[in-house]
């Protein structure tokens, strides 16, 4: 078993920008924070980026489709002009059957275990979700803009960590994944 991590932006790209804190800086956080509870889980891991360095949407993809990775774990966190827009939602490619049963998975455990508001399970074209050849999702942890989940973002990143690997151990667990990448594929 082999998983991508892909935290979003990075570089020159900050993502979503609220006072002093960067997008890019807490999606690393959460994806070293994954990869090493992953790796205690005897799951391999591959990373898209494990430092602060720019790498284009492109590259991320070919990253995972090159390295034959099961399944691809894009991790961001969400942002509005509203403060009071708050919650998770977790996205996949629009029919792809794993990503659907793996987003669903995931969002679980994050709302559950973060007790964030459930925004649902989404399906988008998002770059990463259409061009890597394997299961993929991005996961919107939560709002930067909203104070509350700002602070369970700074607060929490292991928490963020634990429940996507929750949320994917559970997936694993409970679903034929071999018969549904026959049926992807």
């Amino acid at each position: 078993m082999l998983i991508a991590i892909d935290p979003g932006h990075g570089g020159k790209d900050p993502g979503a920008v609220v006072g002093d804190y960067k997008e890019k800086d807490i999606n690393l956080t959460i994806g070293l924070k994954l990869r090493d509870i992953l790796i205690k889980e005897n799951i391999s891991v591959i990373m898209t980026r494990d430092k602060d360095e720019t790498v284009d949407l492109q590259q991320r993809c070919d990253i995972a489709n090159k390295s034959k990775v099961n399944y691809f774990i894009s991790i961001h966190c969400n942002s509005f002009t509203v403060p009071s827009a708050n919650g998770t939602e977790t996205y996949a490619y629009p029919g792809s059957i794993v990503g659907r049963n793996l987003d669903q998975y995931v969002q679980n455990e994050l709302v559950e275990m973060l007790k964030t508001k459930d925004r649902g399970v989404k399906y988008e074209k998002f770059y990463v979700l259409k061009y890597t050849v394997m299961p993929a999702i991005l996961v919107e942890t939560a709002f930067m803009s909203n104070p509350g989940n700002l602070e369970l973002l700074l607060q929490k990143p292991e928490d963020f960590a634990r429940a996507i690997t929750n949320g994917l151990l559970k997936f694993l667990r409970n679903t034929d994944y071999e018969q549904m990448d026959n049926i992807e594929n």
